[in-house]
């Protein structure tokens, strides 16, 4: 699935669920442009169809022997929005997907793709609320980026999470419990399947108002492999830093540790870790943001890691209707074994509100990956297209 295609789904995505803020880069073109929905009552329903056709030079993400083909994709959805008080809201997204490359250099695929969220403000006692949320995707096929998922093999992931926070004074609690899973439609790849079970308790003091904001956190994540669990771990996660909002800045700065225990064997890994996150937009038409984070990866299929990332990217408003988005993505992961991978990412896009229905799409992405043993890098370079109509 290309890159805009995953743009496209964050917008649908923020466009229901007020938790997943900010999901594409850039200001926002005037909401006069945008769709409206069908409303009744309380209740929206926005449905949405798009088209992408992406050509890539190197389809199968081959070493050598590159082949290069285009791949079709045909995304209706719906979205509905249930919003009967002022403290309470839902929000609900479905899409589903049909992908097919034209030369056959991979096997084509449908997806399916569904997000629910809840939102209850103030319950019971002011400042108490409550949230929860699931996100599920099944796939043939993954980022060309990640290093978790399998590439070209059908599979599912399920993320499910409730939160309940309160706010009192300058201090702010909070808990969160999240459930996952991930599991691969073949036998042959049973062995890749795992669910996780995880926690995470954050307290925070407002020591400016809005400006400055001093937090800590501590989060548990267990991962449980489906066929085996000599490998199963926990991973523990401390953080503390601060973060807020300065004018036209917004910001973010947390230093911590993380340690990985197996739990069936008397083995223990750790490190240091950080995280940065940066925003600036002097006025509607420009924002530009830095995210940079350095970590102790306990990966289900990489092993130990040590991953350094760093994402910037840049949009502008060139016109009432027309938008202007470049990014940049680093991710060096160095495993203890010795193994270290490099994945670059370099894309341009432009976006062009056609009517108030209709939004087109051009951009261009190339992706980099080298690897320390000489085999399972690859070079690719892809062009897009894309209309979408949304109501």
């Amino acid at each position: 699935m290309n890159v805009f295609t995953w743009t496209t789904y964050a917008l649908i995505i923020a466009a229901s669920c007020t938790s997943l803020a900010g999901a594409e880069l850039g200001t926002e073109l005037p909401s006069s442009f945008g769709p409206r929905g069908f409303k009744s009552g309380h209740l929206t329903l926005l449905p949405a169809l798009a088209y992408d056709l992406t050509y890539s030079d190197n389809a199968a993400r081959a070493n050598r022997q590159r082949k290069a083909d285009w791949l079709s994709e045909y995304t209706p959805s719906l979205a509905m929005q249930l919003k009967p008080d002022e403290a309470i809201s839902t929000s609900v997204l479905y899409e589903f997907g049909w992908h097919d490359y034209v030369r056959d250099v991979a096997r084509d695929y449908l997806s399916h793709h569904a997000v629910a969220d809840f939102r209850a403000g103030n319950l019971f006692v002011e400042g108490l609320s409550l949230s929860a949320g699931d996100t599920y995707l099944q796939s043939g096929n993954s980022s060309a980026l990640d290093n978790q998922l399998l590439a070209f093999t059908r599979y599912n992931t399920n993320q499910a999470w409730g939160k309940l926070q309160y706010e009192f004074s300058r201090f702010t609690i909070s808990g969160k419990y999240t459930y996952g899973l991930t599991d691969y439609f073949a036998r042959v790849d049973a062995g890749n399947d795992y669910q996780t079970h995880g926690g995470e308790l954050e307290g925070a003091y407002s020591f400016v108002p809005k400006r400055l904001v001093l937090f800590g956190s501590y989060g548990m994540l267990r991962t449980l492999y489906r066929t085996t669990n000599i490998e199963d771990f926990d991973t523990h996660t401390l953080l503390a830093g601060v973060r807020g909002t300065y004018s036209k800045l917004d910001y973010s700065v947390s230093v911590g540790a993380v340690s990985a225990p197996l739990l069936h064997q008397d083995i223990e890994h750790h490190g240091p870790t950080f995280e940065a996150k940066l925003s600036y937009a002097p006025h509607r038409r420009l924002l530009a943001a830095v995210t940079a984070s350095r970590r102790f990866v306990a990966g289900v299929h990489t092993g130990v890691t040590t991953d350094t990332d760093l994402n910037a990217g840049v949009s502008v408003v060139l016109t009432q209707r027309g938008k202007l988005a470049f990014d940049y993505t680093r991710n060096n992961s160095h495993a203890i074994t010795g193994f270290e991978q490099l994945s670059l990412a370099y894309s341009a896009a432009f976006e062009y509100k056609l009517t108030r229905y209709a939004t087109g799409t051009i951009s261009y992405t190339r992706t980099e990956r080298d690897v320390s043993s000489g085999t399972g890098g690859y070079l690719i370079n892809e062009g897009h297209v894309g209309l979408r109509l949304a109501w």
